[in-house]
């Protein structure tokens, strides 16, 4: 939660960095400059034995708070009791999920998921409600407390048959007969090709239709916000699934799944690392990037992923990710010194703390290239990933960031011929305008020219991602739109929301706000009828 503070992005928080050190940049720019490659830039301050050193004291100074302690666990648990008596059940489930992820002891953990059961229950959430009980009594529940959860154990199967049958919202499955044989996550209708203008890009290999699906990407990694997300305790962090009753980490009390499949294949690839060194990243500098946790996820499942030489562009294969553009040539050399200078107190501290080179037998250099590697790469391509919530009002928030090898092919234009759209963390990509085989396929990397005039845009492009723009709205110096009620042709609004009663399958899968009602609306306030 964000408790009213100023949350601060990574960009952010690397540009208040730069500022930082930039007397010490100035300082050791000549010879910094003649590093070219990532562990030559690395080692140039792991080769400073008194900064080592000193980062090596600073790590040693510092207390990690605790991570199990069945006390903190029956406080947070108290103070859910508390919540539930005044009938706030979604503050008291929070509190439920917190003292779960301190509980040591089978009998603690096994009454939080008792209690939590609990609001589920209010909540309406008997499937989860019904979940949490049988964790409950597979955690040893005591039995002078099981009559009631017996009892509500029944009420919320009875509740769940009874209640009217619930229309999940399912994301957009490719049929196989259109799967792209060359594209694992792509219809048939695109293809990739490459030139020296536009390096690898997607293009159209046959006429293509408004609203017709070109893929459904899943990301290759994902990273949970939670300084930035409004419900960090409800969201899976090896699938960003929106889950109300998330189990915590067996270790620590960072991370929370919804599954025990979730969890177990976190830890196996990389949580067992990661969680050794969680309590320490944020306290040695103050800050925690992003970017820093995402770069050793991926540099460590590179590390462990199986080598698979199969010609189709794979978007679950780190092949595809290793050839992503991280731009490290084209960054300011002030922004990649600080980069590489905090970068470096990290590989100390992993150094210190995992041990994980010995684990792995590799050399110390890769690691160091493809550490710094993955956080340009980051830099570059992440996607954030927004939720929608509510029912009768819906508002979103920021869940997390994610990695789409596939996604990253799309070039920018500032007038996109394709959207996106999230449900969960899968991605799917869809036709905004009628596409013609043969042309690319653009996405919008955030500038529109709807909403930015061509200065911002291109101002925005070329410190983001190092290029300049040469769509038709920048060649073309599009107007920004500015809105008009009379400007709006009412006969067309209401021939689109006829169109989309015939075709209700139109809006993107992943969002719950119906288009078509939307547009009801706004046609009954623009016709003066409402």
């Amino acid at each position: 939660m964000t408790d009213g503070k100023k949350v601060y992005t990574d960009t952010e928080l690397l540009e208040l960095q730069i500022q930082r050190y930039r007397p010490r940049y100035l300082k050791d720019e000549s010879e910094f400059k003649k590093c070219t490659t990532n562990a030559a830039r690395m080692n140039f301050f792991l080769n400073q034995e008194e900064e080592v050193a000193h980062i090596k004291s600073k790590i040693q100074q510092i207390k990690p708070h605790v991570t199990k302690s069945d006390v903190k666990a029956s406080e947070l648990r108290k103070l859910g009791n508390v919540q539930f008596q005044n009938k706030s059940d979604k503050d008291a489930l929070i509190l439920y999920t917190q003292s779960l992820s301190f509980a040591k002891s089978d009998e603690e953990v096994s009454v939080a998921y008792g209690n939590r059961s609990a609001a589920l229950f209010y909540m309406g959430f008997y499937e989860e409600c019904l979940a949490d009980i049988d964790r409950a009594f597979r955690h040893g529940y005591p039995e002078s407390l099981s009559a009631k959860l017996f009892k509500r154990k029944k009420d919320a199967t009875k509740a769940y048959s009874d209640r009217k049958k619930v229309v999940k919202v399912k994301t957009y499955e490719i049929p196989q007969s259109e799967m792209n044989p060359s594209i694992q996550s792509a219809r048939n209708c695109i293809e990739i090709q490459a030139n020296e203008k536009y390096g690898r890009h997607i293009v159209a290999s046959r006429d293509i239709a408004i609203g017709e699906v070109l893929a459904v990407d899943n990301p290759y990694l994902v990273e949970l916000q939670a300084d930035m997300s409004s419900d960090p305790f409800l969201f899976c962090c090896e699938c960003l699934k929106h889950c109300y009753n998330v189990i915590p980490c067996l270790n620590c009390n960072e991370a929370y799944y919804c599954t025990e499949i979730c969890r177990a294949k976190a830890f196996q690839n990389y949580h067992k690392y990661e969680c050794l060194i969680l309590p320490y990243v944020g306290q040695l500098f103050g800050i925690k990037f992003d970017f820093w946790l995402f770069s050793l996820k991926i540099t460590l499942l590179a590390m462990t992923e199986e080598k698979n030489d199969e010609t189709m562009y794979r978007s679950d294969r780190y092949k595809e990710i290793s050839e992503l553009e991280g731009h490290s040539n084209a960054d300011p050399p002030e922004q990649t010194y600080v980069l590489t200078l905090l970068s470096a107190s990290i590989f100390i501290l992993i150094k210190e703390k995992i041990k994980i080179f010995k684990e792995f037998e590799v050399f110390e250099e890769k690691f160091k290239e493809l550490f710094l590697y993955h956080q340009q790469v980051f830099k570059v391509n992440a996607v954030t990933i927004v939720s929608w919530h509510g029912n009768d009002k819906f508002y979103t928030s920021v869940t997390g960031l994610a990695l789409y090898s596939l996604y990253s092919l799309f070039n920018h234009s500032c007038y996109p011929n394709t959207f996106w759209n999230t449900s969960g963390s899968t991605m799917v990509v869809r036709a905004s305008l009628p596409i013609k085989k043969g042309e690319q396929c653009f996405i919008s990397y955030g500038p529109y020219f709807a909403y930015d005039n061509k200065t911002e845009r291109q101002e925005r492009l070329q410190r983001l991602y190092r290029f300049t723009c040469e769509c038709r709205a920048c060649q073309e110096n599009w107007p920004k739109v500015t809105f008009s009620p009379a400007s709006v042709d009412c006969k067309f609004i209401k021939q689109v929301i006829k169109k989309l009663t015939e075709n209700q399958a139109l809006p993107p899968p992943g969002y719950i706000l119906s288009l078509r009602k939307g547009l009801e609306v706004a046609y009954r306030i623009l016709d003066g009828t409402s």
